[in-house]
């Protein structure tokens, strides 16, 4: 097939990105003006080269009375060309309504990603392409420039971007229109592009031809250069954050642990785990936020944060933490099971306790202990750790506040209150799970019997 100048540039950028496989379905998101119209076409062109499926989106976001023509318009335009179309109509202003801290454009974009994941879904699509081009490239380098975001934010767009792809982002605006122009295609022209009291249309209408004009007349392709530049420096970035998530204890409640040695580096990476941390957790990304995490680490003694969401930073010893709120449950004492299992769902903790002749089997002193039988007053219990109670550890010889021992193992202050211990009928410590036994009831060689325990479970308390 014969394919005119833009096509071909278009197919050989495509191609260069590995933008689009073979094989795969491609929904394209269409509102109707200039820009999608030609991604639309253009694609239905290159349809047969690139070996995809093609699909087309379109939403009437409910702002203005004539998008109402738009959708029906632009399904007849997809079937002309072969390509199924979804139409969809949310109401944007609405939902501005009901979250008062959004911007109209910020609504906006929320609202058309869901409906572009409702698309993907219907379609069973791989990829969902947007006709964003270079001209939007150095719009929103602007937007963001005048937020003071960081390389992440002015980086802003990718051409390829996980499952989001954008076909036109090698391609200004001129160039696009006058491939429009050339085909005679038909298309829509919204009136709110038009209106400069959005700072996005200011920036297009008036501060973008006066660089042209003055100063730089080719400016979006040295913003998209300098970006390139920046994606450099932040996929170097990327990898150097991986690298600390890798050191990451995760338990089993969703919350995140990180060694405060580990992280002795530049405030740029701790300001891009952060972003990375908050992101994960789907809150609202500030740069105040960020300085105010970033100053937590970096400052002496502990600390605490509310990032909202009931997610809290939580800074102790040497150990960061990012979690839910209370991060471990209340729980209360049990009698402990002999030649059995006694679980406490709230930790959640499995201990196991049996009685047995002593065969010369001393465990591993941490979580498996093994303790001398004839020693104990029955019956057993687990229980939380009492402040002011003092214990003698196994090989020492003098005693010792638990709480202290606690601290010294690096269990956060805030589990030291909680944390489980194994006592005899008359309150006296035989084991502090997971860390060790007391002096008193180690086995000896006039050991006959042994009372064997050992903790499953409880990994919220195994990274002290």
């Amino acid at each position: 097939m014969k394919y005119n100048k833009f096509e071909y540039e278009l197919l050989k950028f495509i191609k260069r990105e590995n933008m689009i496989l073979p094989g795969e379905r491609i929904v394209l998101a269409v509102s109707g003006g200039a820009d999608s119209v030609a991604m639309m076409y253009a694609m239905a062109k290159l349809r047969s080269e690139l070996k995809a499926d093609f699909f087309v989106a379109h939403l009437n976001h409910m702002i203005r009375p004539e998008a109402d023509k738009e959708g029906p318009a632009v399904c007849k335009m997809a079937r002309e060309l072969g390509m199924e179309c979804l139409v969809g109509k949310k109401d944007v202003l609405k939902y501005k309504d009901e979250n008062k801290s959004l911007s109209l454009e910020e609504a906006a974009r929320i609202v058309r990603y869901e409906f572009f994941e409702e698309a993907l879904k219907k379609f069973k699509a791989d990829k969902l392409a947007t006709a964003h081009h270079l001209s939007d490239l150095a719009e929103n380098f602007f937007i963001r420039l005048f937020r003071g975001s960081g390389i992440g934010g002015l980086v802003g767009m990718r051409s390829v971007n996980g499952k989001y792809i954008k076909p036109f982002l090698f391609l200004d605006e001129e160039t696009i229109r006058e491939y429009v122009t050339i085909r005679r295609l038909s298309f829509f022209e919204d009136k709110t592009n038009q209106d400069i009291k959005y700072v996005r249309n200011k920036i297009r209408h008036k501060l973008i031809p006066f660089i042209k004009s003055e100063f730089c007349p080719d400016i979006e392709a040295k913003i998209q250069q300098t970006v390139q530049i920046l994606e450099g420096y932040q996929d170097f970035v990327r990898i150097e954050v991986q690298k600390l998530f890798e050191k990451v204890y995760s338990d089993d409640k969703g919350n995140s642990f990180f060694d405060l040695k580990s992280l002795n580096v530049n405030r740029l990476l701790l300001k891009e785990m952060t972003k990375e941390l908050l992101r994960q957790r789907g809150i609202s990304i500030s740069s105040a936020k960020i300085e105010s995490m970033v100053h937590l680490i970096e400052k002496d003694g502990p600390g605490q944060l509310n990032l909202g969401k009931d997610f809290f930073v939580v800074k102790f010893d040497d150990t960061l933490m990012v979690g839910k709120k209370p991060f471990v449950c209340e729980w209360k004492e049990k009698k402990i099971k002999i030649n059995s299992i006694t679980y406490v769902e709230e930790l959640p903790l499995k201990i196991k306790a049996n009685l047995k002749d002593y065969d010369g089997y001393l465990g591993n002193g941490v979580s498996e202990a093994v303790v001398d039988a004839d020693k104990i007053k029955f019956p057993i219990f687990l229980r939380k750790v009492r402040k002011g109670e003092r214990i003698q550890p196994l090989g020492m010889n003098q005693k010792k506040d638990a709480i202290s021992i606690l601290k010294d193992k690096k269990v956060p202050f805030f589990l030291r209150d909680k944390y489980p211990v194994v006592s005899q009928s008359d309150g006296e410590i035989l084991w502090i799970v997971g860390i060790g036994i007391t002096d008193y009831f180690k086995v000896t060689a006039k050991t006959k019997k042994v009372l064997t325990l050992s903790q499953e479970g409880g990994n919220f308390f195994k990274h002290a």
